[in-house]
């Protein structure tokens, strides 16, 4: 089958990859390319955790897992590591997830306030106890994209950068879907997958979808302290007090521990805004918290990054055949690198008609019809007190 695939990002290029290896024709268009500087991609590590107040979040995390050991194994190195994460909070939120981390037989320690620096040498008590899980650790995005991108090309696939200007599905009638190019250029294909991230909103349009996705803007930062070696530091998720949103970090090996908040910068408009100049007072914050909180006194500023992430009005991704030969994967909300080489198997099923190794119903764009869905300005992440919810780490 003759396949494009629109987005070469933590979805889009692993679901190319796999359906390239599986013998079909696979033509991916990216505006900027893999792993570019604008994109929710780009950047060495994200999360990944066991731990989730929603038990069925737990088990796509497990078969994430898997995907990411297959992964690891076509590519001949570890493409994620298990480093183990200390997640504090209130003592009420903290039994929802210890009751779901129990329901899903994942091991753990609770923890008490004053017991919370065992696990994580050198942060400052707060009153508040915490849950320990050795399942947790850094995923190695940009050794994840680059492994993807080889197998992509190792399978023949064609890699076109290029600015996707119009989709018309079934154009002639004969099943073909066509898509447009900035420059008047066409290419047609058998099927279609829409795995844009920030851009997949204007996509969706012109299917005749109205999905109002919000692309916004997130800052990392990398922290080292001479004194404080940081490759075997957990992962850390420091939920909201009064005084600040939510916290998450890992360790990024060689280069450093990398803080940010649960707080996006701003909107961003796709395609237009361009700037990505990290804040001065963002860096200030999450370098005063690894001195002040993390025990890091003599720490220093590695770097900045700014990156994208995606919301969709719920907070949950979109994933769907909305037409026959349409797949669409989008709406990150901040969560999908985890889940990238798991999605690259769930596009590459849906794109062949087959049935994907995930219930899809809760992502499903039906759910936008029926006006139960939250609105965007309702915040989904902890920005400020404690909920239960989880946060985007």
């Amino acid at each position: 089958m003759q396949i494009i695939v629109i987005g070469a990002g933590a979805w889009g290029l692993p679901g190319a990859a796999e359906l390239a290896e599986r013998g079909h024709r696979v033509t991916l268009v990216d505006r900027y390319g893999p792993a570019n500087p604008l994109s929710s991609s780009h950047g060495p590590t994200r999360i990944w955790r066991l731990a989730d107040p929603d038990p069925a979040k737990m088990r796509m995390t497990r078969q994430s897992l898997d995907a990411m050991q297959r992964l690891s194994s076509i590519a001949g190195e570890p493409v994620f590591l298990k480093r183990g994460l200390v997640w504090r909070d209130s003592a009420a939120a903290l039994d929802g997830l210890e009751w779901a981390l129990a329901m899903e037989g994942v091991p753990h320690l609770r923890l008490d306030a004053a017991r919370v620096g065992t696990r994580f040498p050198g942060l400052v008590p707060d009153g508040r106890g915490a849950i320990y899980t050795s399942e947790a650790g850094p995923v190695l995005a940009e050794v994840s994209l680059r492994a993807q991108l080889r197998r992509f090309e190792r399978a023949g696939g064609t890699l076109r950068i290029a600015h996707v200007v119009d989709i018309e599905p079934d154009a002639s009638g004969d099943g073909l879907h066509r898509v447009h190019l900035e420059g008047g250029e066409t290419l047609d294909a058998e099927a279609l997958v829409i795995a844009a991230g920030p851009g997949a909103s204007a996509l969706l349009g012109h299917l005749g979808l109205d999905v109002p996705l919000r692309p916004r803007l997130e800052q990392v930062v990398h922290v080292a302290d001479p004194a404080r070696p940081f490759d075997e530091l957990p992962d850390l998720i420091d939920i909201a007090t009064p005084e600040r949103p939510t916290l998450y970090a890992m360790t990024t090996p060689g280069v450093g521990y990398k803080l940010g908040l649960d707080q996006p910068l701003r909107d961003v408009e796709w395609g237009v805004d361009d700037d990505r100049t990290p804040s001065a007072e963002r860096s200030a914050v999450l370098l005063d918290y690894a001195r002040t909180q993390l025990g890091m006194t003599g720490a220093e500023l590695v770097d900045a990054k700014v990156c994208s992430w995606t919301d969709s009005p719920d907070g949950r991704f979109i994933i769907d055949t909305p037409l026959p030969g349409v797949t669409v994967g989008c709406g990150d909300s901040g969560e999908g690198f985890k889940f990238s080489a798991l999605m690259g198997l769930v596009l590459a099923d849906l794109a062949e008609g087959a049935e994907p190794p995930i219930d899809l119903e809760p992502f499903g764009l039906a759910r936008f019809a029926t006006g139960s869905v939250a609105s965007l300005d309702t915040p989904t992440s902890l920005g400020g007190a404690s909920t239960g919810a989880a946060p985007k780490a």
